[in-house]
């Protein structure tokens, strides 16, 4: 082999002092030694431990059916390629266990004493650094020499492992050649399993066209017209919806799991019968009844819930409430304050309440409160007479109040307006009558009032810093949004809507999306309008490895930190686009956030800090990095 063999000594210094000579020893071997070591691998010990049972191996081979049929005549044309070699060969399912070995006899019984053997479980974190368990960490082909092994057992042993992918990039199984150090070792062996295991990724394609055909045509030949279905494959992705279900027809082109339908429509599965291939009668896929359900839920709807809504609705109990209760106020003329969190769609709502009330052919004129200096605002809600100060309009301004009149004024942020400001404000919600500034004329409109603020106006009321007697003009209807940890379960609908809208045609697994379930996202909804954007940018054809996507969401949360990793930034277009830019696309992102934050808080920092969801160290650390600590 063309690979410098490792010594002993550079395993040993590494468990001893934590430090390796990277001259001597390759980047994932590294990579793989420190997480194992993070892992609690034992470096002395490495045999195979996690074993399954007769039964339990002969449910995973059924489970894997199609991988061992596919990849059963590879596996013997290497295993004549490598006769004399003292090699064996095994294929591996995606969760590390071994599901067939074949090879030298005499190999097989030096793998059982380390139990190298079928039913075992071989990844890093049972064994340590080994080709199969590296493999399907990294997804990437790899050998690992000698010493390469972190654990001892496998360490007179050279494995050679490629993985083994579908066309969406999810890992299927591992194909490995291993051999005792010092026997005939090949020197192209690693090409011939990386080969071996693409040409199995074709075979797979092949097959899953070949079988979805048959699901869709035995679908056909036995559904009655009167039935309307779904077809999934075996990963329950969905590849046929029935043209009667017209609720569904926007998901038709694209490929979606049933779950995420699910979450995207509201829709639920009234009944899952298995299709079964005629040619070996394994299950091909899965036929899927909709209709009663989710015929019934759209009944339901229209007779409770009038209410539309363009953002995204879900499936969560505790969002359907809001939009239940925002439904009764839309159409009753009274004053709505919204509550909530930065970034759960206060705006959005309150262009909703508006759109669905009486008011709907009115204008809706929106200011926030917190942007505007306290000797502008008076103008700029009342407007202002003729030359009445320095710099003002010759022909005078008239104003939000009169702007809004017949529809809806809606004033983010209120909690910002000053003591003065909010007499005013109270005198207008008494009798819906003003003076503009520099004006004796008496102005009356009709306006309807939508407040928000993402602060506790009760908690500001017993501080004194809000008047009682407006706070309970404004809060005699408060509708609060929910965070979206509380409704993590929408998640997935938003990101598939934020495919379809931009026509990003990556896939995500269902353990990413449950990842990203369980983030805590403090910037809420707008934080991951702008987490999807960052991925989509950098990555516009397939999603990085999870580490990268959670570094792109810490950016964009304050949560954690570290540079976007440079294999990303280099591969993307939007980057090639930017040139010689001193500051990377995230670190832009990330400035023009923070300046936001601080022109909307009028310069005002505590207020910034509190709208840029950061911990208040991460927020000034980001200031003096992008030189705005001075700002005022």
């Amino acid at each position: 082999m063309s690979q410098q063999p490792i010594t002993k000594q550079v395993w040993k210094r590494f468990l001893e002092e934590g430090t390796v000579d990277e001259t001597r020893l390759r980047k994932r071997i590294i990579e793989s030694w420190t997480f194992c070591r993070s892992a609690g691998v034992d470096p002395y010990d490495g045999k195979g431990s996690t074993l399954l049972t007769f039964e339990e191996l002969k449910e995973k081979k059924e489970h894997n059916q199609m991988l061992l049929e596919i990849a059963l005549p590879y596996l013997q044309k290497l295993k004549k390629l490598f006769k004399g070699s003292g090699s064996i060969l095994l294929l591996i399912d995606p969760d590390g266990y071994v599901l067939n070995v074949t090879g030298e006899p005499e190999t097989r019984r030096s793998a059982n004493d380390i139990n190298f053997v079928e039913g075992i479980r071989w990844t890093e974190e049972q064994v340590g650094t080994n080709a199969i368990g590296t493999a399907i960490r990294t997804c990437e082909p790899i050998t690992v020499f000698g010493h390469e092994h972190f654990a001892r057992a496998s360490q007179n042993w050279v494995c050679s492992a490629a993985p083994i992918k579908d066309d969406h990039g999810r890992l299927l199984g591992v194909l490995d050649i291993s051999s005792r150090v010092g026997t005939c070792e090949h020197v192209h062996t690693l090409g011939a399993v990386a080969a071996s295991a693409y040409a199995m990724e074709h075979e797979w394609q092949k097959r899953q066209k070949e079988d979805e055909f048959e699901l869709i045509s035995a679908a056909i030949t036995g559904q009655k017209a009167t039935d309307p279905i779904i077809l999934m494959n075996r990963d329950e992705e969905i590849v046929f919806i029935d043209n009667a279900l017209e609720s569904l027809k926007e998901y038709r082109d694209t490929w979606i799991s049933l779950k995420e339908l699910e979450d995207a429509t509201g829709c639920r599965t009234e009944m899952k019968l298995p299709v079964f291939s005629a040619k070996g009668g394994r299950i091909i896929g899965y036929q899927v009844s909709v209709q009663d359900t989710y015929a019934n839920q759209s009944v339901v709807m229209q007779k409770r819930a009038p209410f539309h809504f363009e953002g995204i609705t879900g499936t969560s109990s505790v969002f359907r409430n809001v939009l239940d209760q925002a439904s009764c106020l839309a159409k009753a003329d009274v004053p709505v304050h919204l509550s909530g969190e930065t970034g759960t769609g206060k705006g959005m709502m309150a262009k909703a309440l508006h759109r669905n009330s009486p008011r709907a052919n009115g204008p809706f004129i929106d200011i926030n409160c917190g942007a505007v200096p306290d000797s502008l605002i008076a103008s700029e809600l009342f407007g202002y007479a003729p030359g009445a100060f320095t710099g003002a309009l010759k022909s005078g301004y008239k104003g939000k109040f009169l702007e809004a009149d017949g529809g809806t004024l809606f004033l983010d942020e209120v909690a910002e307006l000053s003591p003065a400001m909010q007499v005013s404000l109270l005198k207008v919600l008494d009798d819906q009558s003003f003076m503009p500034v520099g004006s004796n004329v008496l102005h009356t409109c009709n306006v309807r009032i939508i407040t928000a603020t993402n602060r506790d106006l009760m908690t500001l009321v017993h501080e004194g810093t809000f008047r009682e007697d407006l706070f309970y003009r404004l809060y005699a209807f408060p509708l609060r949004l929910p965070s979206l940890r509380e409704r993590s379960e929408d998640i997935p609908a938003f990101v598939r809507q934020y495919q379809i809208q931009h026509e990003w045609p990556v896939v995500w697994t269902r353990q990413l999306l449950e990842e990203w379930q369980r983030f805590t996202w403090p910037g809420n909804i707008r934080q991951l309008m702008l987490s999807l954007d960052r991925l989509r940018i950098y990555c516009p054809d397939r999603l990085p490895d999870p580490d990268t996507i959670r570094t792109i969401i810490g950016s964009a949360s304050g949560e954690r930190t570290g540079d976007m990793p440079k294999d990303v930034l280099q591969t993307s277009e939007s980057r090639q686009s930017l040139g010689e830019a001193p500051l990377s696309y995230a670190e832009q992102l990330e400035k023009q956030t923070l300046m936001d934050a601080l022109q909307a808080a009028g310069g005002a920092r505590g207020r910034a800090l509190e709208r840029s969801g950061w911990s208040r160290s991460t927020f000034y650390r980001k200031l003096r990095k992008y030189g705005l600590h001075e700002t005022k």
